[in-house]
């Protein structure tokens, strides 16, 4: 049973750098496009048409994979009301409850996310003549992304999120 958890760990961590590295790659795509079509406007008088589109499409996804990479490292807003001192079981009583609800939210994310890739699929973007729902196709992916997360602390599969955070702090130095 512990190495099934183990690699269910090590799986979801590979997703989770996979999942950062993407979100690094959106940011940065949107950024050279809005620059690169700033100056052409500015500089050129003359714009890529299509760079609005895109560069929504591009900040919608790089959101929804930054809200599961938050998720996953409890980066969201939290209020701490109660005392320190809790008794363990009622700390673990909240904690459950905090993953239920974040469950709870994902599926709703995941089922309504398919409804609407479903109903956009239909229309297409004037810009790109892409189909809609490849603006909204990230929906069910963060909440599956979000959804294993909280299954991940409902049933006790261990994360290694500070190995990671080494990992990327030894990658943004250079380190190997």
């Amino acid at each position: 049973m512990k190495s099934v958890k183990k690699n269910i760990s090590q799986a979801m961590n590979r997703i989770h750098l996979g999942s950062i590295y993407f979100a690094m790659i959106l940011l940065v795509a949107m950024t050279i496009l809005i620059f690169i079509n700033v100056f052409m406007r500015y500089i050129l008088n003359s714009g890529i048409g299509w760079s609005e589109e895109i560069a929504k499409l591009l900040m919608v996804w790089f959101t929804f994979i930054a809200m599961a990479i938050g998720v996953k490292q409890g980066l969201h807003i939290s209020l701490h009301l109660l005392p320190k001192k809790l008794p363990v079981w009622f700390d673990k009583s909240l904690i459950f409850l905090k993953d239920f609800i974040t469950l709870s939210i994902a599926v709703v994310f995941f089922l309504y996310g398919l409804k609407l890739v479903q109903v956009t699929s239909r229309s297409i973007m004037p810009a790109t003549e892409w189909p809609s729902s490849i603006l909204y196709l990230i929906l069910p992916i963060s909440a599956f992304l979000i959804a294993s997360e909280a299954l991940m602390d409902i049933f006790g599969i261990e994360d290694n999120a500070e190995g990671i955070e080494i990992f990327l702090n030894r990658q943004n130095r250079g380190d190997t």
